[in-house]
């Protein structure tokens, strides 16, 4: 049973390799199944048993990079001494992690034309609009983040427009300007919220 679930987690984890590389260089409209199941050498039949379409691919590396996100959210924070170093932290690892999928970031975030993610990037991006008014609620609480600040609205602020420089520096620009990209983040939110 166990070598069962193992086989199966691994032709999953093949078909999202093989898919990652095909979309990475064709996009969404020019890749085909048939180039993935090559690629991940399984049959076509066995994709459609993991993944109902190739929008669902996308679905399933957005979900893939969200599970990374959050751990390295949690450590960053985890390792913070201040609510400045949190952010410096999160922003930090927020921008690692979309570097680390940079080959189809701009994939991940357009979701354009993939009508099963509107109503799901909202649920995906729950989590970390949470954690993000969570940090705010505490910097409330130590007198560090105004009580004017309203937690919910600014996390999802502050996660959209962190979602949006990640997308500009990495998808966007020829040169790497990521500690740049960085550095102007963490500077950014922590003069909208006041935190020195």
């Amino acid at each position: 049973m166990a070598t069962a679930i193992s086989d199966k987690l691994d032709r999953r984890a093949a078909i999202l390799q093989a898919a990652r590389e095909v979309l990475a260089a064709k996009g969404l409209e020019a890749t085909r199944v048939s180039e993935i199941v090559a690629r991940a050498g399984v049959a076509q039949g066995t994709f459609y048993l993991y993944f109902p379409s190739k929008s669902s691919l996308v679905i399933a590396l957005t979900e893939e990079m969200n599970v990374e996100m959050m751990a390295a959210l949690e450590q960053g924070i985890a390792q913070a001494t201040s609510l400045a170093d949190v952010i410096t932290k999160c922003v930090r690892a927020a921008f690692g992690v979309m570097g680390r999928y940079r080959d189809i970031l701009g994939l991940i975030h357009s979701r354009i034309g993939l009508t099963e993610m509107s109503e799901l990037c909202i649920e995906m991006d729950k989590p970390f609009n949470g954690f993000v008014a969570a940090m705010l609620r505490q910097g409330q609480a130590s007198g560090e983040v105004s009580a004017a600040v309203n937690p919910e609205i600014a996390g999802q602020l502050i996660v959209g427009l962190i979602e949006h420089a990640g997308h500009e520096c990495y998808v966007f620009q020829e040169q790497d300007p990521t500690e740049a990209y960085i550095a102007e983040m963490t500077r950014f939110i922590q003069g909208a919220l006041g935190v020195v």
